[in-house]
């Protein structure tokens, strides 16, 4: 029995189809004298040895389509995909992760990835890698974290992490980086929302700062600024010259330490009207239980104080 080497059908095809060629070109070859038989097999070899040339100009035309493609799907995928060594270096990173972190590619490898975490969120970060390359099973894990921009400004970005145990190399993390700036600021917009429009109290949402973010139709009411005159100021927009800076300093002591205060204030309207306000302000939490908003809501009880004068003399 003839043993078969690897790939000796599809050589018999090769010689098979050569071979018809020839006699297209030539049938009286089926005839032929032993030197022409020489000739006529030296001419199967040569198409045989061109139709090889040819299928491996196809094997590498198609290897290099498929290498291109899967480039493009690497390079410019919807998300940054980075490769990040047991020491915390990114060791690779894709032209959409490099555009993420506003760092040229070039820059970026070989470089911590924990430079680009912001700082409320290092420490967690340091855990979570630790946890990474060390818990086995290699499960992947799915987390948001703060990050940082060269300029120091703040991006949302969702990670999804899985380990990689190569076989004679060390581990590394995969990482799926998507920013998620936007969907965190619808977030935190519904929230504001949700919080400053349920009541019909005059109502303005801060930042950390008490920069005035937001405000609600009672307050531009009562108080006689519009949404676009407070926007930008802070609630020292209303303050009249009745409290001294102890009351404030008080008040703010109380919502840092206990999340909220309420209480009788003196305010000012636009038009320089003095009026009693019962005011509460109360702190909003994010999910690191860290204050992310001050929501102050006030009622205008110039009424209730004027009908209650006469009492109040009375019993005087």
């Amino acid at each position: 029995m003839t043993k078969k080497y690897p790939g000796h059908e599809a050589r018999q095809t090769l010689r098979t189809e050569a071979e018809r060629l020839v006699v297209s070109l030539s049938p009286e070859a089926l005839i032929a004298q032993p030197n022409e038989i020489l000739l006529h097999e030296l001419l199967v070899h040569k198409i045989e040895l061109e139709m090889q040339n040819e299928e491996l100009r196809r094997a590498h035309t198609a290897l290099e389509e498929a290498r291109d493609h899967f480039v493009d799907l690497y390079e410019f995928a919807p998300v940054g995909y980075i490769t990040i060594t047991r020491d915390g270096l990114m060791s690779e990173i894709n032209l959409t992760g490099a555009d993420l972190l506003k760092v040229d590619r070039t820059k970026l490898l070989m470089r911590r990835f924990s430079q680009f975490v912001a700082a409320p969120d290092k420490d967690r970060w340091y855990r979570l890698f630790l946890s990474l390359m060390t818990t086995a099973p290699a499960d992947k894990q799915a987390f948001d974290l703060q990050m940082l921009h060269p300029d120091g400004t703040v991006f949302y970005a969702h990670l999804d992490c899985l380990r990689h145990n190569p076989a004679n190399a060390e581990p590394t993390l995969r990482v799926n980086l998507t920013d998620i700036s936007k969907s965190k600021q619808i977030e935190q917009e519904l929230r504001i929302a949700a919080t400053a429009f349920e009541s019909q109290e005059g109502i303005w949402v801060t930042d950390t700062d008490w920069v005035i973010l937001k405000v609600n139709l009672a307050f531009t009411h009562i108080t006689g600024f519009s949404a676009a005159e407070a926007l930008g100021q802070t609630p020292n927009l209303l303050r009249s010259e009745r409290h001294d800076q102890g009351f404030y300093a008080a008040l703010w002591h109380t919502v840092n330490t206990t999340g909220a205060w309420q209480g009788e204030i003196w305010n000012r309207r636009k038009n320089g009207e003095d009026y009693p306000a019962w005011t509460s302000i109360t702190a909003v939490y994010g999910d690191d239980g860290a204050v992310i908003y001050y929501v102050g809501m006030q009622s205008d009880i110039s009424q209730q104080k004027t009908a209650a004068a006469p009492i109040e003399q009375g019993l005087s």
